[in-house]
């Protein structure tokens, strides 16, 4: 049987360890996330409900997120055992350049609508990560305001094929103007697909104020401020749009 006694202060003084008081607010909130699922978790309650079901979610019964999740669980690392990693190079030749890294940074629509920076901070990490940034037609942040804000950064532009082929070959020439190397045609969206969550939602570009969105709002008042006090959200590549997230 173990004997007891009376810890000494000499014994519980190198336990006693408190985290560093960090003012920095995101860097704190960050420091508690340790997977994606914590990430989701914080992006949920700091964002209303409409911004974070079109981020979250999919269309119709959301029946292909769930597939690609499940390939993605199903991917499986095979280690190598007593070999020279004295010298690692992650980097991977991509679409003819090299990248830091064998991924890019996908085009994604709305993105100032989730967190007010947007397309700016995403490109300013690809800038400093050495990866390729892509910009969705659909961003809410120019062409030309991205470029400025990542000189450096690999830049692809992501062109959705419109009627007016002027439209797109207008984005196309101003893409290549400030300095886009790769150009992602996407092809396989004729008809937008029926998002049910940001239906239900009432979700549109501009954001519509009703009661439900009001009282959201005021519930998650950063990003209600960040909005407020920011440029005005829109599809920043388009002189015009008139319509939901799905028109």
């Amino acid at each position: 049987m173990s004997e007891r006694q009376i810890p000494r202060w000499s014994e519980l003084k190198p336990l006693l360890r408190p985290r560093p008081v960090e003012l920095d607010g995101t860097r704190r909130r960050l420091s508690r996330a340790h997977t994606i699922a914590d990430l989701r978790q914080l992006a949920r309650r700091r964002t209303p409900k409409a911004p974070f079901d079109y981020t979250d979610g999919a269309a119709e019964e959301e029946i292909s997120l769930r597939r690609a999740r499940q390939a993605f669980r199903q991917v499986e690392f095979h280690p190598a055992v007593l070999r020279d990693v004295s010298a690692v190079d992650p980097s991977a030749e991509i679409l003819g350049a090299r990248s830091a890294l064998p991924f890019a940074f996908a085009p994604t629509g709305f993105t100032r609508m989730m967190q007010h920076e947007g397309e700016r901070a995403v490109a300013r990490v690809a800038e400093r990560a050495g990866i390729p940034f892509s910009l969705s037609t659909m961003g809410t942040t120019s062409i030309e305001d991205v470029a400025r804000t990542a000189p450096n950064a690999r830049k692809w532009f992501q062109l959705y094929l419109w009627k007016d082929r002027r439209a797109s070959e207008d984005l196309v020439n101003r893409a290549l103007e400030s300095g886009y190397d790769t150009l992602i045609l996407t092809v396989d969206t004729p008809v937008a697909g029926a998002r049910h969550r940001d239906a239900r939602n009432g979700l549109t570009i501009p954001p519509a104020l009703s009661a439900r969105t009001f009282v959201d709002g005021v519930l998650h008042p950063a990003w209600t401020f960040n909005l407020l006090t920011t440029e005005p959200l829109s599809f920043a590549s388009l002189s015009s749009w008139d319509g939901t997230v799905a028109s």
